[in-house]
């Protein structure tokens, strides 16, 4: 189904919205894009009601509600379900290059339970590439979660991200890059898309708001496109300093034993992401974040920062 131009759409009144799997990581930036957009009555799933865990703080102080439920425990989910309108979810297990197999399991949970519940739109945050038969261990199994949500009949949005700029903030990566070496194991002048966690939540919530446009349709979401060497032209503007692209090569993490993340570098390298990056930010103008502006707006080059930081 073609996108449409973002213009004179007919927004509806959102009730309230259940957040699923934001509770981690940079999950507080995810909600923070829901909130950017005016959809503020949100409650989200956690495990454990913990205020000394900084994510769930931030929410709480949001005015998130946090709810106690278990994905593995279909009787705690019902409560939480009570009063909802529409689900984001944005995992249901830990993001890993080794597919967690309860993710099909917990997604069979959480849709039956959504059915129950009678949601009127369920907004998915699936993997770029997911209907590509990419050979990806986790990217087919997230197009095995899509199946499972289309089957109980449920009205879906599929957001299929693509490659998250959080990632360079991670430890393998951002030592290297803010002394000069940006260690990447993808060719120079291979286009790579983009997208950040804050854009998936404004994105999210811009759906949830026009969802006569968008239940039934799944997009392929980057809000930039850059290869290697125009990324560390970016990395050297923000930093004032030159930061150069070095190509790793992918065998080393066969060295590793890490034929899983050999081959994701594999996909990236020879197929990859699909995003129309230009006709997004047309359909969604103000909601995507291009790589400079992230590094920005992140305070990228203050070295005392970490990803926990964001």
């Amino acid at each position: 189904m073609p996108l449409d131009n973002g213009q004179n759409k007919q927004q509806a009144n959102v009730g309230k919205v259940l957040l699923i799997g934001v509770t981690g990581g940079t999950g507080a930036n995810l909600v923070k894009g829901f909130l950017e957009q005016g959809v503020n009555n949100l409650r989200a799933i956690t495990r454990k009601i913990d205020l000394s865990r900084p994510s769930l703080l931030k929410m709480s102080n949001a005015g998130v509600e946090l709810v106690e439920a278990n994905l593995d425990d279909e009787d705690s989910l019902s409560p939480a379900f009570a009063d909802i309108s529409a689900v984001y979810c944005h995992a249901t297990t830990a993001d890993a290059a080794k597919p967690d197999p309860r993710e099909v399991e917990r997604a069979k949970r959480v849709a039956q339970v959504a059915k129950q519940a009678n949601i009127k739109h369920f907004v998915y945050n699936s993997a770029g590439g997911a209907d590509r038969k990419s050979g990806i261990p986790h990217i087919e199994q997230k197009y095995k979660v899509e199946q499972v949500l289309k089957s109980t009949g449920l009205p879906t949005t599929m957001l299929r991200a693509c490659l998250f700029m959080e990632e360079f903030w991670k430890q393998y990566t951002r030592p290297s890059i803010l002394k000069g070496v940006f260690p990447f194991s993808i060719q120079p002048d291979k286009p790579i898309h983009l997208v950040t966690t804050k854009d998936m939540g404004r994105v999210a919530a811009y759906v949830i708001k026009n969802p006569s446009d968008y239940i039934g349709q799944e997009i392929e979401l980057a809000g930039d496109v850059l290869t290697p060497k125009q990324m560390a032209a970016e990395f050297s503007k923000v930093q004032g300093m030159t930061v150069v692209h070095k190509e790793v090569a992918p065998w080393i993490f066969l060295l590793l034993l890490r034929k899983d993340l050999f081959d994701l570098i594999q996909w990236y390298r020879h197929q990859g992401y699909q995003a129309d990056v230009e006709r997004l930010r047309a359909e969604f103008p103000g909601l995507l974040t291009t790589f400079g502006e992230f590094l920005e707006e992140t305070n990228w080059a203050n070295s005392e920062l970490t990803y926990e930081s964001l």
